[in-house]
C-alpha cells in the first residue's frame, strides 16, 4: 500500500482558487441561495449572468444578505477578489455572528495573498464554532495554513497538535506536523510522527525515506540505511534519489563495497 502525502510540500488546506465553485457548498452557507432565480445560472457556471441579476436585486434591496452573499461568491469565483471582500464585509455588517461569512471572506482574503487577515477571519471562525469537533477539524487546518504562509512554523506545529488531539490518526496532520518540526530543528519529534505513521502504515514509501533523512541528519546512519532500503524495495522509483545519499550512509560505516555499488547505481 502507497500513500501520496501532498501535505508534506504544502499545506493548501481549503484555499478557492480556479476550483472554486460556487454551487458546491452555497447551500451549507446559506439554504436561501436555491431558492434564487438566479440559482441555475450559478449551478452552470454563469457567474458574470448572475452577477447582472445580483446587482438588479441589490439595488432594489441593498440589505439582502442572500443576494449579497450570493455575489461575493460570484466575485469570487471569477477571482475578483477585493470585489467579494467588500460584499463579504457588508454581509458581516449584517450578520456578525455568521461564521459561514468570515470562513468565506478569510478564503477571498487568502486567494488574494492577504494571510494576516485571512488568519484573523479564520480565528473569528474558530472562536465562533465553539466545541464542535467536526467545526474544529475543519477550522483548525485553514488557521494551520495561514500559520505557515505565514511563516509562524511553531504556532502552526502546535495547532497541528491541538488537530491530533482530536483526530489522533490523521496521517496527514501528522506528516504536516513531522515537517513542521524539522523545520523548527527538532528531529526526533519528526521522527516519532513518521514512525506514528509507518506504525499503521508499514510500506508508505514516501514516509520511510522522510523519516531516512532524518535519521542521517542525525548521523544514526544504520537506521537511515535501513529505511532507505525499505522505501527502494517498496517503490523502486524512489531509488535514484536515495542511492547517493544511502551510498554515504553506508561509506560512514565502513561498508565502501556497498558505498560504491550505490554511487554506480545512481550514475546509470
Amino acid at each position: 500500500m502507497h500513500f501520496i502525502w501532498p501535505l508534506i510540500a504544502a499545506f493548501t488546506i481549503s484555499t478557492q482558487s480556479s476550483s472554486y465553485l460556487v454551487a458546491n457548498y452555497l447551500d451549507e452557507d446559506n439554504p436561501a441561495f436555491i431558492h434564487l432565480p438566479v440559482y441555475p445560472l450559478i449551478n452552470e457556471g454563469k457567474y458574470d449572468q448572475a452577477i447582472t441579476w445580483l446587482n438588479g436585486a441589490i439595488a432594489k434591496e441593498p440589505k439582502n444578505l442572500t443576494v449579497l452573499e450570493c455575489r461575493a461568491h460570484c466575485y469570487h469565483a471569477l477571482k475578483k477578489y477585493a470585489l467579494a471582500i467588500n460584499d463579504f464585509n457588508g454581509c458581516i455588517a449584517m450578520a456578525k455572528k455568521n461564521l459561514y461569512l468570515y470562513y468565506d471572506r478569510g478564503q477571498a482574503y487568502s486567494d488574494l495573498g492577504n494571510y494576516e487577515k485571512a488568519l484573523a477571519d479564520y480565528e473569528t471562525v474558530i472562536t465562533l464554532a465553539g466545541n464542535n469537533k467536526d467545526s474544529q477539524r475543519r477550522y483548525y487546518r485553514l488557521k494551520v495554513n495561514a500559520l505557515e504562509h505565514l511563516n509562524r512554523s511553531a504556532e502552526a506545529e502546535i495547532w497541528c497538535t491541538k488537530i491530533l488531539v482530536i483526530e489522533p490518526k490523521n496521517f496527514e496532520i501528522l506528516a504536516k506536523r513531522a515537517t513542521l518540526r524539522r523545520k523548527l530543528g527538532r528531529m526526533q519529534d519528526a521522527i516519532n510522527d513518521y514512525s506514528a505513521i509507518l506504525k499503521s502504515v508499514p510500506d508508505d514509501a514516501v514516509m520511510l525515506k522522510l523519516r531516512g533523512d532524518l535519521y542521517f541528519q542525525l548521523k544514526d546512519w544504520k537506521k537511515a540505511i535501513a529505511d532507505y532500503s525499505a522505501a527502494i524495495a517498496e517503490e523502486p522509483e524512489l531509488a535514484v534519489s536515495i542511492y547517493p545519499i544511502r551510498a554515504k550512509a553506508y561509506a560512514a560505516i565502513g561498508d565502501t563495497a556497498k558505498a560504491a555499488a550505490d554511487n554506480a547505481k545512481a550514475k546509470k
